[in-house]
């Protein structure tokens, strides 16, 4: 009982401390900047992923299931992307290079606030050479995309399996139980792989060592954040008439505003990430006598 209630009395201090630091880091500004860039490159990326998953992976028929993950990400706007991605068929070749020379433009741009953001977090002031720089930024292009891909290969492996079982079910209630059953299998497999990416992002994002569980405690976070908000964002929208207000703009309004929103919840987290390891690290010390937490010193 002891530990349980030191380890909620660390998650508090932890959740209040990262939102503390947030004020003071001006994260918001980051979040802004990303939200920014994320919003130009939106499209180009999807038709570019699109693309690149027709051109290698046409046989596995992963179209559909990657714009389906893709319009998941974004409550409150899948009809109006949805919407502009049908006018955008088949794509030039021309088309696909100039997307791509986008992509990577804003992508450095987004990891370049993105690592600042974490670094301050972390109180590192040190910065990357300008090629060490581009190549973790490579890399993490590519665990964007390569998580993209998992989810929407997940979500086809799912869904076939779900579609045979529930299609051999012998009454109706065995195929709503499988019905259900497949939908938290589902639910925790997208769970599972947003965890993980999250926390290698917060593991390899900062310009020093991390413990995996400062890492996995910020990843866990800022999914259970990311679920509850998008739910609450998709509830809360519809009550707003927005387009009364911004018109025709009101669908890109409302899709901006739940970027900035989900850019916030991940600094939150690596900033949570942060606190978490250096007020866990001061309570194990507090107890081996080396560290008083009330005034916050090392004892004499």
């Amino acid at each position: 009982m002891a530990a349980n209630n030191r380890f909620f009395t660390l998650l508090v201090r932890s959740l209040a401390s990262a939102g503390r630091v947030m004020l003071r880091h001006e994260v918001a500004r980051d979040a802004a900047g990303i939200s920014y860039f994320g919003l130009i490159a939106l499209v180009p990326s999807i038709l570019v992923l699109v693309s690149l998953v027709d051109a290698m992976l046409g046989w596995v028929d992963l179209h559909g299931t990657v714009l389906q993950r893709i319009m998941s990400l974004f409550p409150g706007s899948r009809q109006f992307l949805r919407s502009n991605l049908n006018e955008l068929t088949n794509p030039s070749t021309p088309v696909i290079l100039s997307c791509f020379v986008v992509v990577i433009w804003c992508s450095s741009w987004i990891l370049t606030f993105l690592e600042g953001s974490v670094n301050r977090a972390w109180g590192i002031s040190s910065q990357k050479s300008f090629w060490e720089s581009r190549l973790r930024n490579v890399a993490f292009m590519m665990l964007g995309g390569c998580s993209l891909l998992s989810s929407a290969a997940i979500t086809l492996f799912i869904n076939t399996a779900r579609a045979r079982t529930t299609a051999n079910a012998s009454f109706a209630r065995a195929h709503a139980l499988l019905g259900w059953f497949w939908y938290f299998v589902l639910l925790g497999a997208g769970f599972v792989l947003a965890v993980l990416v999250f926390t290698l992002v917060f593991k390899w994002m900062p310009h020093r060592k991390v413990l995996w569980s400062a890492a996995f405690a910020g990843a866990a976070v800022t999914t259970i954040m990311w679920e509850i908000g998008s739910y609450l964002f998709a509830r809360i929208v519809p009550f707003f008439d927005y387009q009364r207000i911004y018109g025709k703009m009101g669908a890109v309004v409302a899709l901006l505003a739940w970027v900035y929103a989900s850019n916030l919840i991940m600094l939150f987290g690596a900033n949570f990430s942060s606190r978490f390891h250096s007020l866990k690290t001061e309570q194990e010390l507090a107890e081996l006598g080396i560290f008083d937490t009330k005034v916050r010193r090392f004892p004499l």
